[in-house]
């Protein structure tokens, strides 16, 4: 096959170039045949600029077409195809993703904010539905929002950027943090409590919603929020 050189493009048209460069029957071909997936839902729900691919699918273009560059895939930056001196990466590895500014965008995993009982689903979710990259915005995470008590700083319906609080001692009470316990994920402000140090206050921003403690035992890990808002 001759080489061929394109432009820079979105995700779905950057697949559509690996179409034509493989001389591929269509999208549906390329789905199934080439990626094993039982339908084409997944490659033209693409099409949609706002829907960003997930880490299944990015490992899977990688892991079957090796010579494509994961730059290119990824960003649409460089070269289709790898160059003989192009560095080995292992394809879309978290690590590389993370060196590249993007964070894993958790679409299934919701944080509640004001919802105390909220567990929606499993703690330990690995598999990112996207990855996302706002530029000077660093982040270890991406959340979607449901709940009113953190209004009118955090809306129902925002997605949030979080890094991890190694620390627990230096809990700004003005700042948001995101805890995870072993019943729920929520966002709220965090005070210790001085009468009882085994407690630490979540406090909401809505007066309309009820302060309450959280044990320090039943906290698994908490993030301080850094961004939050909507894509559009």
């Amino acid at each position: 096959m001759q080489e061929k050189k394109y432009k820079k493009s979105n995700f779905f048209e950057r697949i559509s170039q690996i179409i034509d460069y493989y001389e591929i029957k269509n999208v549906k071909s390329f789905a199934c045949d080439w990626l094993g997936y039982d339908s084409s839902q997944k490659i033209n729900r693409l099409k949609d600029e706002n829907t960003s691919p997930s880490y299944e699918i990015l490992n899977d273009i990688s892991n079957k077409f090796e010579n494509i560059n994961p730059e290119w895939l990824l960003t649409g930056k460089g070269e289709m195809l790898k160059s003989e001196t192009s560095e080995s990466l292992v394809p879309f590895s978290i690590s590389e993703f993370k060196q590249r500014g993007y964070a894993p965008f958790y679409s299934e995993m919701q944080i509640g904010a004001g919802q105390y009982d909220l567990a929606l689903t499993s703690q330990n979710i690995d598999e990112p539905a996207s990855w996302i990259k706002i530029p000077g915005i660093e982040v270890d995470a991406w959340f979607p929002i449901v709940g009113f008590s953190m209004e009118p700083k955090i809306y129902a319906g925002d997605i949030i950027g979080v890094v991890i609080v190694h620390n627990w001692e230096r809990i700004d009470p003005d700042k948001i943090y995101m805890v995870v316990t072993i019943y729920d994920r929520v966002i709220k402000h965090l005070q210790s409590d001085e009468s009882e140090p085994e407690y630490i206050w979540a406090i909401s921003e809505n007066p309309k919603t009820k302060n309450y403690r959280l044990n320090v035992s039943e906290i698994i890990r908490i993030y301080r929020v850094v961004w939050s808002g909507r894509l559009v």
